[in-house]
């Protein structure tokens, strides 16, 4: 952990905070107001890998901390980072009821499906059922060979007489 490399990213965290990033990345970003000052911008425009910060606790805390404050400054409801932490956590509280009701639906709906495939699978094999009897017994075991020499996987599990 050298100084010089805590004095890039504290410099490379100025500039971001300022608006006047030199890493083309960054001014790309901050001409179409996307930039945002996370991590990852700050190791960018100190030049550094990705992972860099990984050392310097006291600087992330500093990067999320101004972060939070610029997203403070944008939002048109939150006047302070506990009141914005507030709204995200009742957001997200929201998410999380419509998710449950849309997981208990569609939960419903496949309890409903499964019940209709069964009701449907239980006509199939009685229409089988008869369909065989119809055959004379003799010519049954034939009939059934020849389907499952045809089709090995098309066999239905049923009582046939």
């Amino acid at each position: 952990m050298t100084q010089g490399t805590e004095k890039r990213l504290i410099d490379a965290l100025g500039r971001l905070l300022q608006g006047t990033p030199e890493v083309s990345e960054n001014k790309q970003k901050a001409k179409e107001g996307r930039l945002k000052i996370n991590n990852y911008t700050v190791e960018i425009e100190a030049s550094l890998s990705v992972g860099a910060l990984r050392n310097y606790d006291d600087i992330k805390k500093m990067i999320a901390k101004k972060s939070l404050d610029i997203i403070v400054e944008q939002s048109p409801t939150a006047e302070s980072t506990s009141d914005l932490l507030e709204e995200k956590l009742k957001e997200q509280k929201k998410k999380t009821t419509q998710a449950n009701k849309l997981k208990n639906t569609y939960y419903k709906q496949s309890k409903n499906h499964q019940k209709a495939l069964q009701v449907q699978a239980a006509k199939h094999i009685r229409i089988v059922q008869r369909l065989m009897d119809m055959i004379p017994f003799e010519e049954r075991e034939k009939a059934m060979d020849k389907v499952v020499s045809a089709r090995p996987d098309n066999i239905i599990e049923g009582k046939f007489r």
